[in-house]
């Protein structure tokens, strides 16, 4: 039986013919780096952490300015409905023997 090149015996002319193994492919990575390297490598994960750090100082930062907008909107939009409403003083207290319970739960003591 005679090899053409141009079409495989098994008649998968789909596939590719391997030019060489797998294993000579990969590459082999040296045991030890060098101090140099490693410094450099040391240099820029500090320099990542720094900025990480500053990021998540920022984000912390503006959270608690936004919580403390938050809070005094909340304040002065609760003193302004206090502000607004209506009030009604009762002077004579023998009214409030004579009011029923429901009505009782509604007026409120300040």
């Amino acid at each position: 039986m005679v090899k053409h090149s141009s079409k495989p015996v098994s008649g998968r002319v789909w596939k590719n013919k391997k030019e060489s193994r797998t294993s000579s492919l990969s590459d082999v990575k040296p045991l030890k780096t060098s101090f140099n390297r490693k410094m450099i490598l040391k240099k820029q994960q500090e320099d990542m952490k720094r900025i990480v750090d500053q990021m998540k100082q920022d984000r912390a930062e503006k959270q608690a300015a936004k919580r403390k907008r938050e809070e005094a909107n909340r304040k002065r939009r609760e003193e302004n409905t206090r502000k607004n409403e209506i009030v009604q003083v009762i002077t004579n207290t023998k009214k409030l023997k004579k009011i029923k319970k429901k009505h009782l739960r509604t007026i409120e003591t300040r």
